[in-house]
């Protein structure tokens, strides 16, 4: 509607298409959609007024979308004709599966990177954050007609393997499996602080590797591989998936890093300081770093993880120059700012950032190291109990798999529900209420439909009538939803869905308290309501597709 707008003010009058900002008015009486015409001034139209008097006397409104055109003041409000605009939009909505996809990749390819998480112990909420948004993102782009390839870089050769390496050779594993590795890698960490020895020998453990020590490369190899599989099973659980992973190490048992080594020395910005590191001059790049440089090397040439993830954005770019995303918190905004820096020495341009702020742990960041975390498994398993508790309260049953995808979307509407950009202060009484903002509301409010749905079968109508302004108002809600997924698109914020998707399940929730279906004589507004509550249902379940939430037809 908002494009059916535009399209005719400009047949009036000639501005730029930018100046024409649509809004929904604040109160019903003030129409469903308004312009400011202040910012709509030319040379030859300077009052606001005259522009609105302008627009209402000629606007040429031929598919008869509006009941009324007014002026007032500086706005021109226009009033939708909701017999002619809901018989539009509900067929609109029944004749399209995907309701919601304008198809903007139009079968494009797409790369995206998420969470590659250290291997080397189980996610934590905090990590998890990046699963989810990344997930989010996925799903999205798929809806809307990408084809997408979710990748995750395994780091096999870190610092940080190298300790979890000694950790096992000097206290093992609890009991051989993946829960006990955390306990391990902090033991370690921890020892590590009190005997730098510990630290000499993981450099001399990375040496061993990077100069083709099979045995060292097995260890490495066989303890990575039972983190990635563990962690694996985890986002199983939360049914986040992969397609494509790449180690690290791909880009060390090879000439990758000699040949990046070699062509930056080329552009006369790579250089050696005093202690034999090879660095990289960022000086003309304006990040806010202490030094203006990006060390890539140690002191005995071994590679650092900045020229590894160097290496892999390239073979990534080289995959997929055009579509190319990568989630990170915002602690590693400034480092991929430096990342992005070499990459444009290089003569590459850098992937798309997507940053997301922490998750608090009772006020504190969370920290794998220090042992400060909320593991996904330990927070998926209170969840778990909390719901069944309110289950057994309300003297009620529910299957297994129901209970897990309750539980998911317990979780995952919670931490899309906030700004990527703001702090996520998890709380767990909030995620699993069967009120307000929680994925559960949402659950059942289709579970609710669906019940009113087998309730009421009948043979619909073509016709399209309704008497209730929150039919019109839903009506209008649902129009809007292409636009809200094309603005994610831009955004990549899901939190502007799961403000929609709640948008509508509270109108539905007041259609419930003061509309009747099952006792309407009225053939036609009771066909019309059935066809209402069946487009709700898909605007619903689309946006949860994209949430990554499946849905549950009875609760």
């Amino acid at each position: 509607m908002k494009k059916y707008i535009t399209k005719k003010i400009l047949q009036i009058i000639n501005v730029e298409e930018y100046k024409i900002k649509i809004e929904i008015p604040p109160k019903d009486e003030m129409g469903d959609y308004s312009i400011q015409c202040a910012n709509l001034k030319t040379e030859e139209f300077s009052s606001p007024i005259d522009i609105a008097k302008l627009i209402q006397e000629n606007f040429n409104d031929d598919e008869n979308n509006f009941s009324d055109i007014k002026v007032m003041g500086p706005y021109i409000n226009f009033y939708i004709n909701y017999d002619m605009f809901s018989y539009k939009i509900i067929n609109e909505i029944e004749s399209n599966d995907d309701y919601g996809s304008l198809n903007q990749g139009n079968d494009e390819s797409l790369l995206i990177e998420h969470t590659s998480i250290n291997p080397n112990a189980e996610p934590h909420i905090g990590r998890c954050r990046n699963s989810l948004i990344g997930d989010f993102m996925s799903n999205l782009y798929r809806f809307t007609g990408y084809k997408v390839e979710r990748h995750y870089f395994i780091n096999d050769i870190g610092k940080k393997i190298a300790l979890l390496v000694i950790g096992i050779e000097n206290f093992g594993l609890k009991d051989n499996s993946f829960s006990s590795i955390l306990d391990t890698y902090v033991k370690i960490s921890n020892q590590a602080k009190e005997d730098e020895t510990i630290d000499k020998k993981a450099f001399d453990y990375l040496k061993e590797v990077e100069n083709g020590n099979k045995e060292m490369i097995n260890k490495f190899k066989n303890i990575t591989d039972k983190c990635v599989r563990g962690q694996l099973k985890i986002f199983d659980q939360l049914n986040i998936h992969f397609d494509v992973f790449t180690h690290e190490s791909d880009f060390v048992y090879n000439n990758y890093l000699e040949d990046i080594l070699n062509k930056l020395e080329e552009t006369g910005k790579l250089h050696e300081d005093e202690l034999g590191r090879l660095y990289v001059d960022l000086s003309s790049y304006d990040i806010p770093t202490r030094e203006p440089v990006l060390v890539l090397t140690r002191s005995n040439k071994t590679s650092l993880y900045p020229i590894r993830d160097i290496a892999y954005t390239i073979y990534k770019i080289n995959l997929n120059p055009k579509n190319n995303f990568i989630v990170l918190g915002e602690d590693q905004e400034v480092y991929m700012k430096q990342i992005s820096a070499v990459l444009d020495i290089l003569g590459y341009k850098a992937p798309q950032l997507i940053c997301y702020s922490y998750v608090l742990l009772d006020g504190d960041k969370m920290s794998t190291s220090l042992g400060k975390v909320v593991l996904v498994t330990d927070f998926m398993k209170a969840v778990r109990e909390t719901l069944i508790k309110e289950f057994h309260n309300r003297k009620s049953e529910i299957s297994e798999e129901k209970l897990n995808i309750l539980v998911n979307a317990c979780i995952k509407f919670t931490m899309l529900n906030v700004s990527k950009n703001k702090i996520v202060n998890f709380n767990l009484k909030n995620a699993t209420s069967f009120t307000g903002e929680s994925g559960i509301y949402i659950l059942y409010s289709l579970a609710r439909i669906n019940s009113i749905l087998k309730n009421n079968k009948m043979d619909l109508v073509d016709e399209i009538k309704f008497n209730h302004n929150i039919e019109h108002k839903i009506v209008k809600e649902l129009s809007l939803f292409p636009e809200v997924i094309d603005s994610l698109l831009k955004s990549n914020e899901p939190s502007h869905l799961t403000k929609y998707v709640f948008l509508v399940a509270s109108l539905f929730s007041t259609f419930y308290e003061q509309v009747n279906i099952s006792n309407e004589s009225n053939i036609v507004l009771k066909s019309s309501r059935v066809r209402l509550l069946k487009c709700i249902s898909k605007v619903l379940k689309n946006s949860l597709k994209i949430l990554g939430i499946d849905t549950i037809e009875q609760l």
